[in-house]
């Protein structure tokens, strides 16, 4: 019997002998075959009118070649299965890649801070390194060997002045000042009382320009005054024995070059002193025999720190002038004194300094 149309897709006998799938994918029973052809071969009529498998042990043949089997209900739950494999594949290789990611930026990081770390600062290799403009003294041993020198310091400024040499004012005609000849010459944007400012600020001082060659603000104590000066403008920088003084204490034989090293003398903490702006220190730069600080808890300090630059510096003295440095000295164990100043000890050893003479001195 030939079949017309569409071939059976497959026998099933899970519902009944001869279950078949229609064209539309509806498993049918014999009774709801085709009323003209079965769609098996072998398959009759019966009297009542239902279709009769033949005597056969096994399931009929089909008229056509069957195509690859679909299970419905397993088939449809393998393709679901198959798509969120596949998607927790992709899920799991997504969040590999954010953590290889992650992995590499934090590498990265590392590399940069251990890269600061070796430069000492954060600014790329093969720039220069910026300039270290905080100085205060933190370290706390070199804090207790200062103040161990202050301690001693008025002894030891005691027996400095009984070593300086007195001159004769008498018979000494005080040599001609001539503040050019009192001069030091600049070689970078910075001077050197822009220098002590840096050095001695107790804050790390700010810059008003981007080439850090004006100075903003900071803080600053005046040691004989005791006082906090919080701005450049009110801070002032002078040499504690003043030029006119060490010119008529022997500086006047010095040559240039001498002149210029002592007034660029960053080298040791009393030379130079930081002092507020209208305080009035020492306006006619004399010596202490004409001028001392008015607080006279801070006597003890400048004493000191008088003599330390003397002795330091080779320098004459006056007679009136000794007897006012060791009338200073005896108040160091007044219990008002503030005794030496810790901030001038010198903790560890330094050069002295190179006096040269000029012609005919």
């Amino acid at each position: 019997m030939a079949v017309q149309g569409e071939l059976p897709k497959k026998s099933n006998t899970r519902g009944g002998v001869g279950w078949w799938m229609d064209p539309s994918g509806v498993w049918r029973p014999p009774e709801e075959w085709p009323e003209d052809h079965p769609p098996f071969e072998g398959w009759v009529r019966n009297e009542d009118g239902r279709w009769a498998a033949p005597e056969v042990e096994h399931e009929p043949t089909l008229r056509a070649a069957e195509p690859a089997p679909i299970e419905s209900g397993d088939g449809e739950q393998k393709k679901r299965l198959s798509r969120q494999a596949k998607a927790d594949r992709r899920a799991m290789f997504t969040v590999a890649g954010v953590l290889v990611a992650a992995a590499l930026l934090l590498v990265g990081v590392l590399l940069l801070i251990t890269q600061a770390g070796a430069t000492g600062t954060g600014a790329p290799v093969g720039e220069a390194e910026p300039e270290v403009i905080f100085a205060a003294v933190t370290d706390q041993a070199v804090l207790a060997q200062r103040r161990a020198l202050a301690v001693e310091a008025p002894r030891v400024a005691s027996e400095q002045l009984e070593s300086l040499v007195v001159r004769d004012q008498a018979a000494d005609d005080a040599p001609e000042f001539d503040s050019d000849t009192w001069t030091v010459a600049v070689t970078d944007c910075l001077d050197v009382g822009e220098r002590v400012l840096i050095s001695r600020s107790t804050v790390q001082v700010t810059y008003a320009d981007q080439l850090e060659c004006v100075l903003d603000n900071g803080r600053w104590t005046d040691r004989y005054l005791d006082t906090t000066i919080d701005s450049v403008i009110d801070a002032r920088v002078e040499p504690l024995v003043p030029a006119e003084v060490v010119n008529a204490s022997g500086g006047d034989r010095w040559t240039p070059d001498t002149r210029e090293s002592y007034l660029s003398d960053l080298t040791h903490p009393a030379t130079f002193h930081v002092v507020a702006a209208d305080s009035g220190h020492n306006p006619r730069a004399a010596s202490p025999d004409a001028w001392r600080p008015s607080n006279q808890s801070t006597w003890c300090a400048y004493a000191v720190d008088w003599v330390a630059v003397k002795t330091r510096w080779e320098l004459t003295v006056t007679a009136p002038e000794v007897a006012a440095l060791s009338e200073m000295l005896a108040t160091c164990d007044d219990l008002s004194s503030t005794g030496a100043d810790i901030d001038s000890m010198v903790a560890e050893a330094i050069a002295d300094p190179s006096i040269e003479f000029g012609p005919g001195s």
